[in-house]
This record gives structure tokens, C-alpha cells and sequence, in this order.
């Protein structure tokens, strides 16, 4: 973590500092440590302090707009990768960041990729992130329970907020402290309220043959995959994550 810091943040090479162990630090220096050592102690993620870090070979800027961009995620893109179709029009619910709609945007460049999000600092960071990986993205703000279209997208992502309240306690104080509480918690009485959403949105907009992929919750992956009823989607699957866990499902639309 400190080398990162010392490099990203200060400039510095920590090897040519333990060559010139003697060298003194400026006084600005010195301010600029006390101030990262300030906000390291009250747990403020060190993603955070640099302000980037790197999601499926990108570097993305983080800040408190958005959740920060977790390595669990990437193997949520590397699924939807993984089916071997060819993608022409994605959308990404929840986007955050946009670290799912920028990586799969740079793997299917013709593709339209669009993002979306209540939140209207976390699609100005999804725009910003754009800019700097020179991807281009379609981010909106939106509220996905008001979500009315009749464009159809042959792969639907993304990983909405999906732990209860009452998990809270079980967090991270880091986690806790710091990242967006809208982007994490759902009430403990609906914690499939954005998934119940999405399988209408994915009935409704996806195309014949089209994929839906979903992070979700490690203990509700079999109740939220029993929302994409039969009756619409002729291939239903949970995935594991490489830790074992039950994280993503995926969908296809009959």
C-alpha cells in the first residue's frame, strides 16, 4: 500500500528513497504525508487517497461518488466475455464508476455501451473515467424503478446494491465510513428489489437470444436466479467466483 502511495501520489520510487536514506524531505513533503498518515487513520480506503486505481488492465479515478471498482467485479466481466457472442448493444444498470460498461466497452469497441445511475456524481465520475481511457459511453442519469424504453440490448449488466441493512454490522469500517451507503444497502425486507427489476427490464428489453449478468448477494444467488422465470429465459446459471462463492447468475432470454 505504501509504495503505491509513494509512487502514485508523491511521484517517488521507493528504491531511490532507501538509496538516499539521508536526503531530507521538504516541508511540503512532510505536509502531504502527515495528511495521507490523517487519513489512513480513520480508515479512509487507500484507493480513495490515490484517487485511481486499476480494473480489468484500466485505470479508473475513485473517489466517494462511487463504490471502488472491486476484483470480484472483473470476474463478473470476464463471464459475460466468456459466452463467446458477439455484443452489439450493452447496458449497464448501477454503473457506478463504470468499471463493468468501460471494460466491456473496451472489449467490444463497435458495441453502444450505455451506463446508468440515480446517482448524478457517480455518472459524472462514470463520464470522467470515460474520457481517460478514451472509450466512449453513454451515461445517464437514471433511476432503474423508472426505467421506460423500448430499446432492445442483447446483454443487460450490473451489480446493484444487494446487502441488508442488518449486515451492516458484519462491514468493514472502511467500507463503512467511506463508500456510498446508497450503492451497498437494500432494506432487510426487499433485498432482491433491484434483481425483481431487473428480470422486468431483461423481459422486456432484452433480445431474443440476449444475456443478462448479475453480480449478486454470496447467500441469495439461488432466490435471485428464480426470478428469470422459464417462462422467458431457456438457460439459467449461477456462477461461482474463484473463491468459491456463489456471486453472479446469468440469464438467456428465450
Amino acid at each position: 500500500m505504501w509504495n503505491s502511495i509513494l509512487t502514485t501520489y508523491f511521484g517517488w520510487n521507493p528504491s531511490q528513497i532507501l538509496l538516499n536514506a539521508n536526503e531530507r524531505f521538504s516541508e511540503s513533503d512532510l505536509l502531504r504525508i502527515r495528511s495521507v498518515v490523517k487519513r489512513l487513520k480513520v480508515n479512509e480506503p487507500f484507493q480513495y487517497i490515490l484517487g485511481e486505481t486499476y480494473f480489468a488492465d484500466m485505470l479508473l479515478k475513485t473517489d466517494a461518488r462511487a463504490l471502488i471498482p472491486r476484483p470480484e467485479t472483473e470476474e463478473l466481466v470476464a463471464l459475460a466475455k466468456a459466452q463467446g457472442l458477439s455484443y452489439s448493444n450493452i447496458i449497464d444498470f448501477c454503473t457506478g464508476s463504470a468499471c463493468i460498461a468501460l471494460a466491456l466497452k473496451k472489449a467490444y469497441p463497435t458495441a453502444v455501451v450505455s451506463a446508468t445511475d440515480l446517482s448524478e456524481g457517480a455518472i459524472e465520475l462514470a463520464q470522467e473515467n470515460a474520457q481517460l481511457n478514451n472509450l466512449e459511453l453513454q451515461a445517464i442519469v437514471q433511476d432503474i424503478f423508472a426505467w421506460q424504453s423500448t430499446e432492445q440490448f442483447d446483454l443487460i449488466v450490473s451489480n446493484p446494491p444487494y446487502i441488508p441493512h442488518k449486515e451492516a454490522a458484519l462491514m468493514q469500517e472502511n467500507v463503512l465510513a467511506h463508500e456510498p451507503h446508497m450503492a451497498l444497502f437494500v432494506a432487510d425486507q426487499t433485498p432482491l428489489l433491484f434483481y425483481e427489476q431487473l428480470a422486468q427490464i431483461a423481459i422486456s428489453n432484452l433480445q431474443t437470444k440476449g444475456l443478462v449478468v448479475l453480480e449478486v448477494h454470496e447467500n441469495l444467488a439461488q432466490q435471485t436466479l428464480a426470478l428469470f422465470d422459464q417462462a422467458y429465459f431457456s438457460r439459467r446459471e449461477i456462477h461461482r467466483d474463484l473463491q468459491g462463492k456463489e456471486r453472479m447468475i446469468l440469464a438467456q432470454k428465450a
